[in-house]
């Protein structure tokens, strides 16, 4: 097959996982330097508040010969990440393109953290390096194919996602790690040769070594199950070499109750999802992208429990009629999200003017807590309307008191409280 046919094979297969996990709007498929020289900066970027996710993808096939392949693979798409990084942090402004929005400046001053991930597809290798470094010293991740499509479908949300790479490189940043998916009759004696080749060049170096008899799904169903960090054992500085077993423990994981229990558990989260997809992302606006934003910094356990409690809300207001209103806030992460319900007999002024006394006496009785509440407010048929309030200060004591005297003149309860929901990852 023609290599230029794969290499857009492979940028595909990646693209449409990570459209699906972190949504589309945040990911640029082959950006080019669109104010300069209009060449292909990398092969996807993720942009999510301050970070950066840069991806270079091969797709080679491999024909047994370890050392070549990681050549044409591992080592080169490395240089392509540096270069990357180099081209959009250089002094000059960048321009790049979104497949479905104007040109723009990449802004560089808000990137706080960046990740660089190889995705190697081709099938078959026996061992590969866990990582690689820039000629910059800069940690760069390297997945498998199989690996990529678990942890990404798996750690779906950007939030869990940059939590893994994160732990990960401060892990293993400091270590020669290779990882051995294979199992020990695969390993011929070309792929002996090959092994032996690489671990040698790289023994004599001071760097710590480990050896991962595995796949990286294995390692990411320990993560998991450990309270998503990894072996203990393995941030011992005193153990300088080791060697770690941990085949099947993947196929292990998922095939126990605890498993099953958690996809189940999850599915009320993917409201949020959807949310963000039929809701905000859609005739965009800035506070429709800020709400989007908050919304999606939340984890995928996070989302579960505003999920939870919405559907818990819905239930209970959804017989309502009249000028009755249903108001309920709730502490996710030091962000209020603020539900409320309307009846079809309310007037669109009636209701904003209730939504705006419902925030502001959640703000005064609650001592200002939050500096953020997202609003989401709904009817009986899940109909939403929403808002967001940003930068939250006290009011003046004037208006404090206008506050208390249309409270009172409602009837509206003074000691409100928040909904607390504490859900554990793996219910039992």
């Amino acid at each position: 097959m023609d290599s230029q046919i794969k290499g857009t094979e492979g940028e595909d297969f990646v693209n449409e996982l990570a459209f699906s996990s972190f949504f589309k709007y945040w990911c640029y498929p082959s950006p080019k330097y669109e104010n300069g020289d209009k060449k292909e900066i990398c092969d996807l970027l993720v942009i999510f508040n301050d970070v950066l996710i840069i991806f270079s993808v091969k797709n080679y096939e491999f024909k047994g010969n370890h050392l070549r392949y990681f050549n044409n693979t591992i080592s080169k798409a490395t240089k392509q990440i540096a270069g990357a990084f180099k081209t959009l942090f250089s002094d000059k402004e960048i321009k790049i393109k979104h497949p479905d929005k104007i040109e723009e400046i990449f802004i560089k001053d808000k990137i706080q953290k960046v990740f660089r991930i190889v995705v190697n597809l081709g099938e078959n290798v026996k061992f590969y390096p866990f990582n690689s470094l820039t000629n910059k010293n800069d940690f760069v991740t390297v997945f498998d194919k199989i690996t990529f499509k678990t942890i990404i479908k798996e750690l779906d949300t950007i939030p869990d996602f940059i939590d893994y790479l994160q732990k990960r490189e401060e892990l293993f940043k400091d270590r020669f790690t290779i990882i051995l998916p294979a199992g020990d009759d695969d390993f011929s004696a070309e792929t002996q040769k090959d092994f032996f080749s690489l671990t040698d060049d790289n023994l004599n170096t001071s760097m710590k070594t480990m050896l991962v008899s595995g796949s990286e799904n294995d390692l990411l169903a320990y993560f998991l199950l450990n309270k998503r960090e990894f072996p203990k054992v393995l941030h011992d500085e005193e153990i300088t070499d080791y060697y770690l077993t941990i085949d099947g423990k993947w196929e292990e994981f998922t095939n126990q109750k605890l498993f099953e229990n958690k996809k189940e558990a999850d599915r009320i989260s993917y409201f949020i999802d959807k949310f963000v997809e039929n809701e905000l992302l859609i005739n965009i606006t800035d506070d429709r992208e800020k709400i989007a934003k908050y919304l999606l910094s939340f984890d995928r356990l996070t989302r579960r429990s505003i999920s939870q409690s919405y559907f818990d809300f819905h239930e209970k207001n959804t017989k309502n009629s009249g000028l009755y209103f249903g108001r309920r806030i709730g502490n996710f992460n030091g962000v209020g999200v603020l539900f409320t319900s309307y009846t079809d007999e309310m007037s669109d002024e009636m209701f904003s003017t209730l939504n705006q006394l419902a925030i502001e006496s959640f703000n005064l009785y609650g001592k200002y807590k939050y500096k953020t509440i997202i609003l989401i407010s709904t009817n009986k048929h899940h109909r939403f309307k929403f808002g967001l309030v940003e930068d939250i200060v006290p009011y003046p004591k004037e208006y404090e008191q206008q506050i208390i005297h249309d409270i009172n003149i409602l009837g509206w309860f003074t000691n409100l409280t928040e909904e607390k929901y504490t859900n554990k990852e793996f219910p039992d």
